[in-house]
């Protein structure tokens, strides 16, 4: 089969690196950190996030992504507010500032796609996201 970086799982994980450090670099001038950008990405995409689920979506321990929200909740990007199922929990939102970000890192994330895409069929791209789906469907019935 080849070097183990040559493996399905070492080019799935080798390519999602490039293509998250290249979006990085794309950022930065927004003033956002890898950390930043994919945390508002996050919280963008569901409603009621909790402080512990957006951890686990980040895959990082709940102390670290405490010292995330606190930097974006300075920089007036998001808020905390308790949870009105649980008052232990803090669900985590979006203000009018990270709202207003999201714009320009959608925008850069789908240029980069494209970018990136450009020579694929639209036959290759759909096979290939089944195929990551399938993969990703059988991890989370783990």
């Amino acid at each position: 089969m080849g070097l183990p970086q040559e493996s399905f799982g070492g080019v799935l994980h080798e390519t999602a690196r490039l293509w998250r450090t290249e979006l990085d670099r794309r950022l930065r001038p927004l003033g956002l950190s890898q950390a930043k950008w994919r945390a508002l990405v996050h919280i963008s995409c569901s409603d009621n996030c909790t402080q512990a689920e957006l951890a686990s979506r980040l895959g990082v321990e709940a102390p670290t992504v405490v010292g995330l929200l606190d930097r974006l909740a300075a920089d007036n990007l998001i808020e905390r507010r308790e949870s009105v199922h649980d008052r232990r929990s803090k669900t985590v939102h979006l203000r009018k500032d990270g709202v207003a970000l999201m714009k320009p890192i959608t925008e850069m994330a789908e240029k980069l796609s494209q970018e990136l895409l450009r020579d694929l069929t639209p036959e290759e791209i759909a096979c290939s996201t089944t195929v990551l789906k399938r993969v990703r469907d059988r991890l989370l019935s783990l």
